[in-house]
Order: C-alpha cells, then sequence, then structure tokens
C-alpha cells in the first residue's frame, strides 16, 4: 500500500510537497487575493503559506482527505499577520517626524560647472522651432 500523500509530506517529502504546491497554490492565490484585495500582497501570502506549511508539515494528520482547508487556514492566518505587520509599520511612520524639503541644487551645480562664455544652444527646437533658450512651449526651454 503506497502511503498517502498527506504521510508524505509530513514525512518531509520534497517532490511531494512540491506536487502539493503545484496543486493548490493557485487556489490558496485567490483566497489569499479575497483577503487582501491586492495581488502582490496575496503573492506574499501564498509564499510565506507554503513556507509555513513547510515548517509545520510535522502537525498534519497521516489520516484525511485533501490538505486544502489546512492550507487555507493557514493562508488566513498569514494574511492576518501581513496586514498587522502593514498596519503596525503605517502606525510607526507616522509617529516619525517629517522630513524636511530640500532645495534642488542641480541648477546651480549645472550653472556653476559651465566655462566662462558657454551659453545655452540656440538651435531651433525640434518639437516648436523656436530657439531652446526661448522655448516655453515645450520641455526644452526654460521654464
Amino acid at each position: 500500500m503506497e502511503p498517502s500523500q498527506r504521510a508524505r509530506v509530513r514525512a518531509g517529502d520534497h517532490d511531494e510537497f512540491g506536487v502539493l504546491f503545484e496543486e493548490h497554490a493557485r487556489a490558496v492565490y485567490n483566497h489569499a487575493f479575497r483577503l487582501t484585495g491586492n495581488w502582490s500582497a496575496a503573492e506574499e501570502v501564498v509564499s510565506l503559506t507554503f513556507l509555513e506549511a513547510w515548517r509545520l508539515r510535522g502537525t498534519v494528520r497521516p489520516e484525511g482527505g485533501s490538505l486544502l482547508p489546512w492550507l487555507l487556514g493557514i493562508a488566513l492566518n498569514v494574511a492576518r499577520n501581513v496586514s498587522r505587520a502593514a498596519r503596525r509599520q503605517q502606525a510607526a511612520m507616522s509617529r516619525l517626524p517629517k522630513a524636511q524639503d530640500v532645495p534642488d541644487f542641480a541648477d546651480d551645480l549645472a550653472g556653476s560647472m559651465m566655462p566662462n562664455g558657454w551659453k545655452r544652444s540656440t538651435r531651433p527646437c525640434p518639437a516648436c522651432a523656436t530657439p531652446n533658450a526661448t522655448c516655453s512651449r515645450c520641455a526644452c526651454g526654460p521654464a
């Protein structure tokens, strides 16, 4: 008699765990997406769910049916933990002092790097045919 999928997963069979992933990853993802409402968070929940399932594989009962309900229960707990962690991070970030605005020094730096006597190009703008130095209709001239 061949051992069941449950027994092989419980015993730590890597190949059988791969089969388990292939069989149930889509259902776990759909469940995670319904819980989170975010595809990126759902992908994170799926990966954490299977990591946690591997860690908890010894708790699987050797007898029984599909392992999908077990995986969905783990996914629910993982989604709650991910949501809780996001709320905690948001709360911690909101307690930090607001960063001061730093002025942009790029124009001053570029101006100081140009040798004396060099001027801005006066070739016509390819978009609007006005000299670049005076163009105000497109992004090529001074703002």
